[in-house]
């Protein structure tokens, strides 16, 4: 039972960041928008900041797959460790540099900074 929540948690991890992902890599207009305001905040680019942050994304989806495949500690812990700080930066974002924080996505990054928490703990529990 705990292999199949563990599992039900990896793929969670890796549909909410695909989704994420895509978004900004095809240049949506909602996303675009998004980043402009973030890019008066932060005052970085926000054509940069969009693909740095899609490619981010996809690439701890990927690396969350990994895991969930391989069952490789190491690479659980960089996965699980990337996703808390890149939701981490997320909440700072939504609450510093967005002139009103969108409560959903507050929601979503709060629920998957959790779930990296516990992924965290259940890998070293599982491996010692």
């Amino acid at each position: 039972m705990k292999n199949i929540k563990d599992q039900i948690i990896n793929i969670i991890a890796i549909l909410i960041m695909a989704f994420f992902a895509m978004p900004k890599l095809l240049g949506k207009p909602q996303s675009i928008a998004g980043f402009k305001q973030f890019e008066n905040a932060i005052h970085i680019d926000a054509g940069f900041f969009r693909m740095f942050t899609g490619i981010s994304e996809l690439g701890l989806a990927l690396l969350v797959s990994f895991f969930a495949i391989s069952k490789n500690k190491t690479i659980g812990k960089i996965a699980f460790s990337f996703l808390l700080i890149t939701m981490i930066t997320a909440l700072e974002l939504e609450f510093f540099a967005r002139p009103e924080p969108k409560k959903p996505l507050v929601i979503i990054a709060v629920i998957l900074a959790l779930l990296a928490v516990y992924k965290l703990k259940t890998i070293n529990q599982a491996f010692n």
